[in-house]
């Protein structure tokens, strides 16, 4: 039976996700492989065309010198066959010895000029002169150069034939090969060819110099490289300016980097107009053929540049250059970007589909595998809160939670204490609030130690402290049953201790009983007194807000409440501690609290109205008088008749220590022998 096409293919989508959702990284992983795989061939096919377009530039730019040099040579051979003409010779030599401006106009000119006509058999040569060894034109066509001097830059570069060696000059101006006056015919730049003419002897007398316009056949050799609708090839010397003509020439007038009917020969600097200065930063090509060319290690006399850059029109194109050392000029040849790269254009086409696919498919697996670790993440985040991890819940009480927890970096064991919003009120969140400030004044070893205080993401109030590896008082004789005395007086002395601390900075804190007491095993000590929980604490150095305090008449555990703090909370203080002090002692004995009820309503009546049972009549046990007779006096109903500082109670359970020391080693055989192994015990009411 055939499966019907939408449903293969939601069965094929349900799989690929199951995929997915079971091997997120190895999906991923594969999908990104092949887009890898993609892009290498890419990166690959990509160079292997560009290598070509650069080939294809090197092929074209030896063609371009080599085509260039036939063509010099050629007229080359032709000037040196001229100036070893006898006749030319011949008249050469008249003219060199008539040192008289008017042998320039005379026959012996025109003999010479007539030869070159003949020689030249209908080439065309409009220019044409003789110069001597001081640089001053003999023979030349145009009356109005006879005897005037060539400049020094010709005159120093003519030293070459003079020294016998041909020599091929790019264009130069007539005013600059000159100077002052230029003859009408000849304000088109020239190229000049000169050959040395000798007398009988073989001594060089003269120059012979012919000049062509570097407009015609030099630019026409140079436009052979001009391939497709962009390419271009030109020659331009070591300032910068072009030597032939542009195949641009009206883009260059309608730019007006050209007035009409001006030729760029000599006229057009090489700048790139998309520079930051445009009228004096040359082009990448020219500057860096120019910069070679001065290269004091050696020049660099030639270079292709594939990636894409402006030329003097701002037009984006590729090229390669030459530097031309015996001509002293350079030849370049550009292609348009756009026409050089349309094989690479098509297969960027191609490519960018493929990418899409593939990006699609693998934007669909990043969001599934994405969906899956945020899952994660919020699973963990919510086991988190600031720089603490949690780990497990330890203990809850009416409005927070207590987590056994460690620091995110220096993984230290803390607990970490939360307020539940849900069921706390203001006057909880301020309780909570005052009693991490309050806590965190407290120095005394028995006090729990407050580390840090925040907000989880959601808003929840909290903070670190110490983790302790022990048991509440509660737990202990739930578990174990009462303590024998030496051990009460131990644990009495140390909740005393930190009740020290707490009343002498002014704090009460109105919540001492068994649950709130912690014994644990600290840095090798055993039965280490810890006191938790000073949600309820008191600052009698201020006044309480009238919420505050009518919402303290509903908190604490009416066992371990003094009378008067039932009766009149507002009126609790040091000796309501103590009060509590002696019901956990009385507990810790007799396994059970002072008085007991049937509810808190009838607990509180019989704090406040039954007399106090003599501990020795419920402790089977035998318990020294002086134990006994302490935790009775902190029972007293009356505060004026109970030990009225805590520092009272340490001097006497230190007595008591004295005569029946409870040992580090008594601990540790409880701990170690004698009781279950300790598990975290609830840091909280």
């Amino acid at each position: 039976m055939s499966v019907p096409p939408d449903e293969l293919e939601v069965s094929l989508s349900a799989r690929a996700l199951e995929v997915v959702r079971r091997y997120p990284w190895a999906t991923t992983g594969a999908a990104a492989a092949v887009l890898g795989i993609a892009i290498w061939v890419y990166v690959g096919v990509r160079a292997a065309l560009i290598e070509t377009i650069a080939s294809n530039l090197r092929v074209l730019l030896d063609t371009e010198v080599s085509a260039l040099d036939i063509w010099v040579r050629e007229k080359q051979l032709n000037v040196n066959r001229w100036s070893q003409d006898a006749r030319v010779q011949a008249a050469a030599r008249e003219l060199v010895d008539d040192t008289s401006n008017s042998a320039c106009r005379g026959p012996s000119r025109a003999r010479l000029l007539a030869a070159i006509e003949t020689l030249a058999a209908g080439e065309a040569t409009p220019a044409a002169n003789l110069v001597d060894r001081n640089g001053r034109v003999i023979a030349t066509r145009f009356d109005a150069y006879c005897g005037r001097s060539v400049s020094l830059e010709t005159r120093a570069r003519l030293e070459r034939v003079f020294s016998g060696a041909s020599l091929f000059a790019a264009p130069i101006s007539e005013q600059d090969r000159l100077g002052g006056v230029t003859e009408q015919s000849l304000r088109r730049p020239l190229i000049w060819f000169s050959s040395p003419v000798r007398d009988n002897n073989g001594g060089v007398i003269a120059a012979l110099n012919i000049g062509k316009y570097a407009d015609e056949r030099f630019s026409a050799v140079l436009a052979v490289a001009r391939l497709g609708a962009t390419g271009e090839a030109y020659a331009f010397d070591a300032s910068g300016r072009m030597l032939s003509t542009s195949r641009f020439h009206d883009l260059l007038e309608d730019a007006g980097r050209l007035r009409a009917g001006e030729s760029e020969i000599l006229n057009l600097r090489l700048n790139d107009p998309d520079s930051e200065a445009p009228g004096t930063s040359l082009t990448r090509l020219v500057a860096t053929a120019i910069a070679g060319r001065s290269d004091a290690d050696g020049a660099l006399d030639s270079g292709i540049i594939v990636e894409p850059y402006t030329n003097y029109l701002g037009q984006w194109v590729v090229g390669a250059w030459r530097w031309l050392p015996e001509f002293d000029f350079a030849v370049a040849i550009e292609v348009g970007r756009d026409e050089v790269f349309a094989p690479l254009v098509r297969l960027e086409r191609t490519f960018i589909a493929v990418l899409v696919a593939a990006g699609s498919t693998l934007l669909f697996l990043f969001v599934a595998v994405g969906r899956i670790m945020r899952l994660r993440r919020e699973r963990d985040e919510a086991r988190r809160v600031g720089n603490y991890e949690l780990l497990e819940e330890v203990g809850h009480g009416g409005m927070a939670r207590v987590y056994r927890a460690r620091h995110r970096l220096l993984k230290r064991p803390t607990a970490v204490k939360i307020i539940e919003l849900a069921v706390a009120s203001d006057e909880m969140l301020a309780r909570f609030d005052r009693e991490v400030r309050l806590a965190s004044q407290l120095m005394h070893p028995n006090t729990v130690e407050i580390y840090d205080y925040g907000r989880t993401p959601e808003g929840q109030p909290f903070y670190a402290m110490e983790f302790l590896d022990g048991k509440t008082l509660q737990q202990i004789v739930d578990e174990r049953g009462p303590l024998p005395a030496p051990r009460v007086a131990h644990v009495l002395r140390g909740i005393a201790g930190s009740l020290s601390e707490a009343h002498e900075r002014g704090l009460v804190h109105r919540d001492i009983k068994p649950g709130n007491v912690m014994l644990c095993q600290r840095g090798g000590e055993f039965d280490v007194v810890k006191v938790l929980d000073f949600g309820l604490v008191k600052d009698t150095r201020k006044e309480a807000t009238r919420n505050l305090t009518r919402a303290l008449r509903v908190l604490g555990t009416p066992a371990y409440m003094a009378p008067e703090r039932i009766e009149r909370p507002e009126s609790a203080d040091f000796r309501s501690d103590l009060y509590a002090l002696g019901a956990v002692g009385f507990f810790v004995l007799a396994g059970r609290s002072p008085f007991t009820g049937d509810d808190e309503l009838a607990l509180a009546y019989q704090v406040v109205n039954v007399a106090l049972p003599d501990v020795r009549d419920i402790v089977k046990a035998q318990l020294p008088d002086e134990l006994a007779l302490l935790i009775n006096m902190c029972l007293e109903k009356d505060p004026a008749w109970r030990p009225q500082r805590a520092a009272d109670i340490i001097s006497a359970l230190d007595a008591l220590l004295a005569q029946s020391p409870w040992t580090n080693s008594d601990a540790r055989l409880w701990w170690e022998g004698q009781c279950p192994a300790a598990a975290p015990a609830a840091q909280v009411a």
